[in-house]
């Protein structure tokens, strides 16, 4: 009977340490403005930039959620813009 009961607690235990929490957001492209993302995050897949996009530094530094927003909606960047408080580099753009 001890067994049965070990067995439920196991798999939902194995369960739950399969959730990836870095997942990649599909959502409408961000409202026109400037967005901060991790630098080492920063992907270009095809006609879009996939980053770790908030709208402020504080945010950004915290991120880890991937936001995709289509380079024809960049109006400039990325550039490098700042550090974190832990020394990861920022970069922006701002958008149409």
């Amino acid at each position: 009977m001890k067994k049965l009961l070990v067995i439920p607690a196991v798999l939902a235990l194995a369960a739950c340490a399969t959730v990836d929490r870095a997942t990649t957001v599909s959502s409408p492209q961000p409202a026109a403005g400037t967005y901060y993302c991790k630098k080492d995050r920063l992907l270009t897949e095809g006609d879009k930039l996939v980053c770790t996009w908030e709208t402020n530094t504080n945010d950004a530094c915290r991120a880890f959620n991937s936001v995709t927003i289509e380079k024809g909606k960049v109006a400039s960047g990325p550039t490098d813009d700042r550090r974190c408080e832990n020394g990861q580099w920022l970069v922006k753009v701002t958008t149409r």
